[in-house]
């Protein structure tokens, strides 16, 4: 039986099944991890993660030989690439340079993706979802686990996992669909496109979870995504609205408020296959996640094949390593020789005893044993410094909308459209901006102008136009901030 994990912050998912290019669910076990242990699928307090880890297998008696990880984390960015048909060598060269603005400099990582659907046996182009993982990222996933005795066989992302399981399982009914995952006050959504995966975002809700504003706000996230296809040009109606990750068996009330939505696609839950029986598919919906893990995206998408075959990459030249080899043996005969000679010659009883004498020493004895403890105390501190700069790190990434930023916003804006700041999400770094103008021109002009901005955001989308009742146009924009935006400030005071 394989089991799979899945971490994104608090509420760990995990599920026993069956592993393979169609995995098969058996059952869910859902657990709070301790507070702060994990923040976006990082691991920040690794002692005590690890206990949960040994208190969780014990108590369930789980698997530690066949484990396979899911991590929902902004450190592993990725990308929808076209890509001809190419071997193997020749498609990573290319997605290398697709993803050659993404990569950082100073941190060594490398590159996995896998097919998500689309062409076909004739066509001369693949559709590949392609990721950047970093190698260190990877080394602390292996160690952590390895700490509480548990062996991963696979590391995957949310999104490339998710991605696999849609492939085989509702893509083989729909050709043009949406799956919707609620996961608490985090909803996600994956557009698949005439039969390939085509856009994922998550939203943050902040309504109480359960409440009509809250399903509502569910829904109003369809609404973008219709915005999306529609500044996208993507002309394919929606045959289904599928719902995973709710408690609720009957969620026929639901498709009311995506109606509200303008949405005219019916809404069902997702069971294609994920168990054997009706009681199965309804549980392993609500663990989508941690199911996803059991679906093998192959070997180009597992991190951990990855990260090995680049380790041996790394590795020395055959035939230069057998010559150090070579050379290296015989310097050390020689040097073993002189050295069994040049011992033979100065050993002494006396010194031998000497020796002894030194080790058996209680001085010496209580010195050894303060320094080891010494030892354990420095690892201690070492460890909680890590856990502290990696906290850092991950807040020093979220940008922020101070008056600098707005100002900027508010300066691109001058003398092309009015606009009104509607929300900001500084996790995913998202920010709503309303665009008015009374000449649709002046509002490309503008948009023009955002992307122009590249050091400020890293993607500008946009909805269609619409015509308000004063006689303007009017238009949706959703930013994303490029890391660390707004910061700059605090960096200079610093």
């Amino acid at each position: 039986m394989s089991v799979s994990i899945y971490l994104n912050n608090l509420q760990v998912q995990i599920v026993n099944g069956t592993f393979g290019k169609k995995g098969k669910f058996q059952n869910s076990i859902i657990a709070d991890a301790p507070d702060g242990s994990i923040i976006n699928g990082i691991v920040m307090d690794q002692d005590s993660f690890v206990q949960f880890l040994n208190r969780v297998w014990a108590e369930y008696n789980l698997s530690k030989k066949d484990v396979h990880l899911v991590v929902n984390s902004n450190k592993i960015p990725g990308r929808l690439v076209d890509v001809p048909v190419l071997n193997t060598t020749k498609t990573r060269q290319f997605v290398g340079r697709e993803l050659s603005d993404m990569q950082k400099e100073d941190e060594e990582s490398f590159i996995c993706y896998n097919e998500v659907g689309g062409g076909g046996k004739n066509s001369k182009m693949r559709k590949l979802y392609a990721e950047i993982v970093a190698n260190s990222l990877i080394k602390d996933y292996i160690d952590i686990f390895a700490a509480a005795g548990i062996t991963l066989k696979s590391i995957v992302s949310a999104e490339g996992s998710i991605i696999s399981l849609l492939d085989q399982t509702v893509a083989k009914q729909y050709k043009t669909f949406v799956l919707q995952i609620i996961n608490g006050n985090i909803v996600s959504n994956i557009l698949w496109v005439d039969g390939s995966f085509n856009y994922f975002n998550s939203t943050r809700l902040f309504n109480d979870i359960g409440s009509e504003a809250y399903y509502t706000d569910c829904a109003r996230s369809l609404s973008n995504l219709s915005q999306f296809m529609m500044a996208h040009k993507i002309e394919h109606e929606i045959e289904r609205i599928v719902i995973a990750g709710t408690p609720r068996n009957d969620i026929s009330f639901y498709g009311q408020y995506v109606d509200q939505q303008g949405i005219n696609a019916p809404v069902e839950l997702l069971y294609q296959g994920l168990g054997d029986t009706p009681q199965q598919n309804f549980e392993a919906q609500q663990a989508i996640f941690a199911v996803s893990g059991l679906f093998d995206v192959g070997k180009e998408g597992n991190f951990i094949l990855k990260y090995n075959s680049k380790s041996t990459e790394k590795k020395m030249d055959p035939q230069l390593k057998k010559s150090i080899i070579i050379v290296g043996s015989t310097l050390g005969a020689m040097l073993l020789i002189f050295a069994i000679t040049f011992f033979m010659r100065l050993s002494r009883q006396n010194t031998y005893d000497e020796l002894v004498e030194y080790n058996e020493d209680p001085l010496v004895v209580s010195q050894a044993s303060l320094f080891d403890a010494m030892s354990i105390r420095r690892d201690a501190l070492a460890a909680q410094s890590n856990s502290i700069s990696n906290v850092l790190d991950t807040i020093e990434t979220y940008p922020i909308l101070n008056d600098d930023v707005i100002q900027k916003l508010n300066d691109t804006a001058k003398g092309y459209a009015e606009i009104e700041i509607g929300s900001f999400d500084a996790e995913n770094g998202l920010v709503n901006v309303t665009a008015k103008a009374e000449d649709v021109e002046k509002i490309n002009q503008y948009i023009d102008r955002l992307e122009e901005q590249e050091d400020m955001f890293s993607s500008v989308k946009y909805s269609g136009y619409n015509m308000t009742q004063d006689g303007t146009w009017s238009i949706n924009v959703v930013c994303t901030f490029a890391p660390g935006v707004g910061r700059e400030g605090e960096q200079h005071e610093e």
